[in-house]
């Protein structure tokens, strides 16, 4: 199934701290796990992994040991995707507020 962009995030909008709906900080790390999966997790957390990367053998004979910096760029790219639309979340949150004051 494709992802889709146009998904909301879910924000918590009742919430008086100005970065509420934004992810907090934390610290990922991409590890190669046995049988070659990558997996990207919480380095503070030993939770299960947040996503999965995982080759068919076919590809990973192409790709030789290339398959950890296309995982890494599809995280990447995945992070990217997830900023965009937080940052045009909180643009249209703060600018589509009435003016209280118009010059």
């Amino acid at each position: 199934m494709p992802y889709d962009i146009d998904h909301e995030i879910e924000l918590d909008n009742d919430s008086t701290d100005q970065f509420s709906g934004f992810a907090k900080e934390t610290t990922l790390e991409l590890v190669e796990a046995e049988g070659g999966k990558l997996l990207l997790r919480d380095a503070e957390q030993d939770d299960a992994p947040l996503m999965t990367i995982d080759f068919s053998d076919k590809l990973k004979e192409i790709l030789g040991t290339d398959t950890q910096a296309i995982g890494q760029h599809m995280i990447h790219a995945a992070i990217q995707v997830i900023m965009q639309k937080q940052m045009s979340q909180w643009h249209a949150h703060v600018y589509d507020k009435e003016p209280t004051h118009y010059s």
